[in-house]
Parts: structure tokens; sequence; C-alpha cells
């Protein structure tokens, strides 16, 4: 069992120093060839991860901070955030630093321009990798003291329901993918690695669609940070994940896919399908404002209902007194009127007929019921012929039923 602990000078005490060495010293290491920098650069990320956990390291980044023009308050809130705000890869550097490694080597662009595979434009700059890790936690420190509520002249002013949320997946899932990333599993093991259940995760704390979005940053930054080593296209990633085997930062990548494939499917199964929306129905007025019709005919002896009885019945029956077509629209759904046209009838069940003599059955079509009606009609040799729907200034609206 791997004891992770500092002797009493303060120094990692390499109880493996037989296959790990010491803990690396950087006396005089500006003076280095390129090659011996890197080399021993390299050997202090596999050692570190060999020996300590963040917590182990986490004071080294507090006092890098110190020595390096940050305020006190800076530096308490880094701490108040915790080893978790920052990467591993990042508390190492941190303590290389403070015993002596300088943050960039004037050898180090030579060094990595004759290792092959490894797109390198510029030298190291530790401090660089250093200082956007702990802005990041410092901001997550101001971001967390926003989320508190804020008492002003003694009102409460209540953060925002955003805000809240973003506090509740930090708390809920992202310190769950910090606890697995600085587990045994994965900063040790060289095979399969356990990807965390973030389906599960995310229904037990009841997460929204709109928590999702942090979390998929996390993932892609580790899935590109994996990917950047395992390609040998970032000289940082190659170091920051040395300790693993080239199987192993597969079986990483994969396990980091994995998730994102998760929240694809928890996203895809908590999507909301909105409903198509109701067309909202216009008033019987509006609808018939542009409808044409004729309000009387002395000759015939009828005269129009009011339009407005037109939209919602099932039953209208209509008389042009032009070419004395008596129409019967018939419909198995409530009428609509648009413009000048009656819509919503149907086709094989509304008829027109041609009166002969419409005396006798306009009477019938006005005054009787609709059985009485239909029977007056199926006794009339008449041929039936097709309506169209369009009312004009020659139509009487005679009836609905």
């Amino acid at each position: 069992m791997k004891t992770r602990i500092f002797d009493r000078y303060g120094r990692v005490a390499a109880i493996d120093h037989k296959y790990t060495g010491e803990e690396p010293k950087w006396d005089n290491c500006a003076s280095w060839d390129g090659e011996k920098f890197m080399k021993e650069r390299s050997r202090m990320f596999n050692f570190y991860n060999y020996y300590c956990a963040s917590k182990d390291l986490f004071d080294d980044l507090l006092t890098w901070m110190g020595n390096n023009s940050y305020t006190k308050a800076q530096v308490k809130s880094v701490k108040q955030e915790g080893e978790r705000a920052v990467s591993f890869t990042s508390l190492k550097i941190a303590r290389a630093m403070n015993l002596g490694m300088v943050a960039t080597h004037e050898g180090s662009l030579a060094y990595s321009e004759v290792r092959p595979g490894i797109l390198c434009t510029e030298a190291h700059d530790d401090s660089v990798v250093l200082k956007s890790e702990i802005n990041r936690a410092i901001k997550a420190a101001s971001n967390r003291i926003k989320m508190k509520a804020i008492v002003d002249d003694g009102v409460t002013k209540q953060v925002s329901p955003l805000e809240r949320l973003s506090n509740k997946v930090n708390n809920s899932i992202i310190a769950e993918l910090e606890l697995m990333i600085d587990s045994k599993g994965w900063t040790e093991s060289q095979t399969k690695v356990q990807e965390l259940n973030l389906i599960s995760l995310l229904k037990a704390n009841s997460i929204p669609l709109k928590g999702l979005q942090e979390v998929y940053t996390w993932l892609r930054k580790y899935e590109e940070s994996l990917d950047g080593a395992l390609n040998k296209t970032n000289e940082f990633d190659i170091e920051g994940w040395a300790f693993c085997s080239k199987p192993a930062i597969k079986n990483r990548l994969k396990a980091i896919k994995g998730m994102i494939d998760q929240l694809d499917r928890y996203s895809s199964a908590n999507k909301k399908t909105r409903a198509p929306r109701k067309k909202k129905e216009k008033s019987a007025a509006l609808q018939t404002k542009k409808l044409q019709y004729q309000e009387s005919d002395d000759d015939f002896g009828v005269r129009s209902i009011s339009p407005l009885s037109l939209p919602g019945a099932r039953v209208f029956l209509a008389f042009n007194t032009k070419y004395r077509k008596l129409q019967v629209y018939i419909s198995d759904s409530p009428f609509t009127v648009k413009g000048t046209s009656l819509l919503g009838w149907n086709e094989e069940k509304s008829f027109s007929l041609t009166l002969r003599k419409p005396e006798d059955l306009l009477p019938i079509a006005v005054n009787k019921t609709e059985k009485q009606f239909m029977k007056a009609v199926d006794a009339l040799s008449t041929k039936r012929g097709k309506v169209n729907g369009r009312m004009n200034k020659d139509t009487i609206l005679l009836r609905t039923l």
C-alpha cells in the first residue's frame, strides 16, 4: 500500500525510491540542458502522481500564490474552494516551482522539436498554467459568494434561479466528478476505469436540462486533454497524463465519452415536446364579416337568417334565387366561415338541387323538421349536383339545423 506522507523535512517520503527515485530537486535547473530539464519535469509528474493526492499538494498552491503577487483575500478564497477547484496537474507544478523549478526553460522548445508527433510552437511557461487554474478558482469563489443572499438596508435580495442551479450542479455533480478523477482507480489504474453513473446522479438531484451545460463543459475539458495526450498534439497534456500508458489514456477517454453520451440520453429523455399551439378560433362576427348574401327575396317569399348562426352549425340550407338552386350542406363537425365561403362540410353528404317548383319545397325547408325536409327531398326525381360552399349576393341563408 502506498503511503502519501511527507518526512520531517517536508519532502515526500519516497518509500519506493528504488523504482521512482527521490523527489525531484531543482537546484540550478535553469543551467541544465533542455533534455535533462524536460525529462526531470516529466518524472516529476509521475512521481507526485505515485505518492500524492490533491489534498497533499494543495498547500503548495497557496504558498505559490502568496509568493506571486496574489492578495491574502484571493489566497483565502481559493483555500475556501479547496483542492477540487484546480487540477491535480497544476498542484504538481506549484510544488515543483516552490522547490526551485523554473517556470520556463529556454531548451524546452528545442527538446520538443526533436520528439516525433508533438506540435509545439513555443517554450513552456508553467506559471501560465497555474495562473489560469487559480483565476478559475477565484472566479468560482466569487460566484459562490454572489449566490448567497445579500442583505442591504435590511432587505434580503434573493439570488437568481440560474445561480442557485449552478450552485446545485457544482455541489452535487461536478464535486462527484472531481472525486472520481482523484480516486485511486483513475490515478493508478492502467486498465479499464469506472465511469460515473451520471443519469442516476442527475435524477437523484432533479437536475433540469439547463443545468447540463456546466457538466458538458467539465467533461469536454478532460476529453480534449486526454485527446491531446493520446494524439501527442499538446505537450502539457502529454506530461499531465504521463503516468498513464496509451491503453490507459484510451480507457479514460472512453469513460469520458461514455459520460457525455449519458448526458445526451438524459437530455433526450427529459426534453419536453411542446404541444402544437391551438389556433384561436375567431368569433362568429369576425368569421362572417365579409360574407356575401341576399337579405330577402319577395318573389320567393324568403328571408335570410342571421349569418352569425352559421359558425358551429352542422346542417345549413341555402337558396340561390338567380338559378333556383337549393344547397344542402351537411358536416360531421361544426362549420366555419372564411371570407365568402363556408368551410368544413362533407363533400359526399352535401348536395344541391335545381327546384322546378320552389314554392312547394321552400316552405318545408324553412318550417319543417330535418327528417320531414329530407323525406320531401328524397321524393323528388331531380338529379342532385355538387356544392362549392361559396355564397354571393344572390344567396338566401335559409336555415341552420
